[in-house]
């Protein structure tokens, strides 16, 4: 069957061919949606129409940057390198920090008294 389309219906599908950002693809999709004839010769490019204009929708909230966060055990980078104490709970890491650096870690008898990472620098 013959889709009979108005001028109104080509000039919207001639501004989404030329469109370079998404919002105007995603406006000139609309248009073209509003323009076509809606009869059974046009059921097809009416579901066409309706697949790309989800299509760029999607694409539209997908660039959308996000927001960078730090983890939330993050210890910034300082001097010539890190070093990592890792070791079974209550075995005396925080005593050894306590030691050898100027930290003051909190040190008990009980495991898991240190809850995040904490910096110390060698003297």
């Amino acid at each position: 069957m013959p889709a009979n389309l108005t001028h109104a219906y080509l000039e919207a599908e001639q501004r989404f061919k030329s469109a370079s950002g998404n919002p105007e693809k995603v406006e000139a999709l609309e248009e073209m949606l509003r323009t076509i004839p809606k009869h059974k010769g046009t059921e097809k490019m009416q579901a066409d129409i309706k697949r790309r204009l989800s299509r760029q929708r999607k694409e539209g909230q997908k660039k959308k940057p996000k927001a960078s966060q730090k983890p939330f055990h993050y210890v910034e980078k300082e001097g010539a390198g890190q070093v990592v104490l890792c070791g079974p709970p209550n075995s005396g890491k925080s005593q050894l920090l306590k030691n050898l650096t100027r930290a003051e870690p909190k040190v008990a008898q009980y495991p898991f008294t240190t809850q995040k990472p904490l910096p110390g620098m060698l003297p």
